[in-house]
């Protein structure tokens, strides 16, 4: 079926009989040969293969005037414009390799830049001079999925096969502008050579950014029935229609504000003795982000109680000292010893900003919806149908699966054409930008309805600062004579408050498999469901034992035994597990002040992947460098570097949480980029002209050959299972030989030396 749309005849009459009558994992109605009924937007696996081409269109044109006013006066401008179109790209965001990416799956990127600059140099005597520059850009960027067939389709990973569909992090279309002011004088003064000045820059933007809006599918392997059936995998998965979950984007995904950087310098040249100088430096950088307006009402007080925010406060301290040497000890010009020390702050990305605002878990943010048995002809209408199975089967809108009130989230309604949606058709998804969805405004909670997993989203981590780096240097240049040169330079930089996303209402996994075990032990549950299955509750069998939960309960009721505690929207459904719930919370240290009926102290979120800044990263590096000048008709470098190189956060941005939301401080070790041995010899040689007039000699003179080896180390990988691996450090010893579960918790994986990422 994943491959072809067509069930096998032998499979689907062996399954629709003996051993299983009723064989609800595949559409009832598709009888063999098949084809079977699926939504229009169902991609086949046969239907992504082949080759496609990849387009790159970029220019670049710019014109410059310079203009003498006076002798000690002169004017600069200058004006750029670069055009570019790309297609074919392929994104790695969901951690998948680039050869799995179907061509539907690629995307398309247009930018046109305009900027404009004015720069006026004025010379006042013969030892000062002033420099003031004003700038103008505009960047106009559009991002796109492609639009081939199936480009605007859902997403559908199949972890470890293939990756086709609308690419999650389409679409974008940004607007930013910067104007920009700066002035710069330098003064000569004795020995003294110094600069000051100052650079004032106004950025306004103007942003949509549609992420996972049109939902995103992850197949994975799953046990999808009792034994003696095998496990199936992935692209097995794929065609039962069984996903492991959707992530969609809701709400309004449009965002505008302006951000106003400031910066001061002053740096100073001190030429202490004819073989020795100084040089001193202070910098100062200040912004002024944009306010963003706090979450309202219930999303407010969630906020508070997980130390989340909307938006990043201005971090007022960032002074940045510099100091640097140059000494040569004899005095002769052949040996020279540099040192230096200096500070460096970052300022965060603005798209943080904008997930903060336009992803916040309320007005917008991230629907979760899980894999499931789908509904069949003899189902019952239930709001617990709302699952990622019916979803992407199509299905969810029949009359009993979902019960009428299940169109407020709108199942595949096609959107407004004015809409940051476009009119899409919106098959296998919800309407992402329909302003009454039940789904934002946490509306699910005033209309009654029972999400099994709340919306999350992208906010920052209260008392947000600035990253900030050490770097220092230390090199020894020595002149060996006859055109060779030889140096030895250590390096260090040393990063701090770097960002990185932890999850602030992670799942308790201890907890979760704990409370399974429980369910296990008292028959409600069987040893092949899942820990996120349990649906009763009762007297937990290990109560006595301490650590142990006194009872165990429905886990989505419980959030799945997050920080955030009680999931408000099911206290209804599980009613009578109501009381038990609030024990297992207060004796886990987990919220238990939740009042559904009020909703007073209650978190109507999920996941919250926020962005913190307690990231660190450290850098050493000692390079060997011999060089020769060119004579003879060659020269050569020759490079060994050795390096080590380890963090706990990924580069930049990213939405990969620790595989440990609660130990963050596991996730150190050596960097993604790290690479411990680096050699590199290059040259050049020419051959110069040879001697003589006659064929061979024209054949053999004025030759250049330059070449370039490297050797190096290799670097550290992730490993990407495809399945979710949160709680496999508990579950690898939950059984033991005489078939009682074992209760003891074990490592972390994280602690074994790889990074995981927490979906896989």
């Amino acid at each position: 079926m994943a491959v072809n749309g067509v069930w096998p005849t032998g499979l689907m009459q062996g399954l629709t009989g003996f051993p299983i009558p009723n064989f609800s994992a595949f559409p009832t109605s598709c009888l063999p040969p098949g084809p079977c009924p699926v939504p229009a937007s169902f991609q086949t696996l046969t239907s992504q293969e082949g080759n496609f081409p990849v387009f790159e269109g970029t220019s670049l044109y710019s014109l410059r005037l310079d203009h003498n006013i006076r002798q000690n006066h002169r004017l600069m401008l200058r004006g750029n414009v670069s055009p570019s179109t790309v297609t074919g790209i392929e994104v790695a965001g969901e951690n998948q390799p680039f050869g799995q990416n179907s061509f539907n799956r690629t995307s398309q990127q247009t930018y046109r830049d305009v900027a404009g600059e004015a720069q006026e140099t004025w010379t006042i005597g013969n030892n000062r001079v002033n420099e003031f520059r004003f700038q103008y850009s505009r960047r106009g960027l559009s991002y796109f999925f492609n639009d081939a067939q199936g480009g605007s389709f859902p997403a559908v990973n199949i972890f470890g096969y293939a990756f086709f569909g609308r690419e999650p992090y389409s679409y974008i279309q940004r607007t930013e502008q910067r104007y920009q002011f700066a002035d710069n004088f330098s003064w000569s003064i004795g020995r003294h050579d110094t600069k000051f000045g100052v650079d004032f820059n106004y950025i306004p933007v103007n942003a949509i950014f549609t992420v996972n809006y049109g939902g995103v599918y992850a197949f994975g392997s799953q046990s999808l029935f009792p034994a003696p059936f095998p496990s199936v995998n992935a692209v097995q998965a794929y065609g039962a229609g069984i996903p492991t979950d959707l992530v969609q984007g809701v709400g309004n995904p449009h965002d505008s504000f302006s951000n106003k950087p400031l910066g001061l310098f002053w740096q100073d040249s001190w030429r202490a003795l004819p073989n020795l100088t100084f040089n001193f430096g202070l910098r100062y950088d200040v912004e002024f982000p944009p306010q963003l307006p706090p979450p309202s009402g219930l999303a407010l007080s969630a906020y508070n109680q997980l130390g989340l925010q909307k938006g990043i406060q201005t971090d007022a301290n960032n002074l940045q000292p510099r100091l640097g040497m140059a000494w040569d000890p004899r005095g002769n010009g052949k040996t020279v010893v540099r040192a230096s020390y200096g500070m460096f702050y970052d300022h965060p990305l603005l798209g943080l900003y904008f997930l903060g605002d336009a992803s916040d878990g309320s007005k917008s943010g991230q629907l979760l919806l899980f894999g499931s048995a789908p509904c069949t002809p003899l189902s019952t209408a239930s709001p617990l149908n709302l699952t990622a199975t019916n979803a992407f089967q199509g299905i969810l809108g029949a009359a009993n699966c979902l019960p009428t009130a299940g169109a407020a989230f709108g199942y595949q309604q096609t959107s407004a054409a004015t809409s940051a949606c476009q009119g899409s058709s919106n098959s296998q998804r919800f309407d992402a930008c329909d302003p009454n969805s039940l789904f934002i405004n946490q509306g699910y909670l005033a209309a009654g309805f029972p999400l099994l997993s709340q919306p999350f989203g992208y906010p920052q981590g209260k008392n947000f600062v600035y990253a900030y780096s050490q770097q220092a240097n230390l090199t020894v240049e020595q002149d060996l004579g006859r055109g060779f040169a030889l140096s030895l330079a250590y390096n260090f930089n040393g990063g701090r408050h770097l960002n990185r996303p932890i999850n602030a209402n992670t799942v308790r996994g201890d907890l979760l498999v704990q409370n399974w075990q429980a369910a296990i032990t008292a028959q409600p549950a069987t040893t092949g469901s899942n820990p996120l299955s349990v649906a009763s509750c009762g007297v937990n069998p290990f109560a006595a034992i301490p650590g142990q939960l006194p009872y165990f309960v429905p886990a989505a009721l419980v959030s799945d035994f997050r920080p955030s505690g009680l999931n408000p929207s099911l206290a209804a459904v599980f009613a009578p597990c109501l009381p038990l719930a609030n024990l297992d919370l207060h004796a886990a240290g987990l919220n238990a002040s939740c009042d559904p009926a009020t909703l007073a102290d209650c978190i109507p979120f999920g996941d919250m992947d926020a962005n913190f800044s307690n990231g660190s990263s450290i850098y050493h590096g000692f390079t060997v460098n011999l060089r020769k000048r060119f004579s003879q008709h060659y020269e050569f470098l020759v490079s060994y570097t050795w390096s080590h190189a380890i963090d706990d956060s990924t580069d930049l941005q990213a939405p990969l949480a620790p595989q440990d939301s609660f130990y963050p401080q596991l996730e150190r070790s050596n960097s993604t980029f790290d690479q411990r041995h680096r050699f590199v010899f290059s040259g050049v040689y020419q051959s110069g002209r040879g001697g003589g007039d006659n064929f061979k000699s024209k054949l053999l003179s004025n030759w250049t050959i330059a070449p370039i080896i490297e050797i190096s180390s290799g670097r550290p990988y992730n490993l990407t299972t495809g399945g979710i691996d949160d709680y496999r450090h508990i579950l690898i010893r939950l059984v033991g030989g005489n078939g009682c579960a074992i209760l003891d918790d074990l490592p972390d994986l994280s602690r074994l030396g790889g990074r995981w990422d927490n979906r896989g």
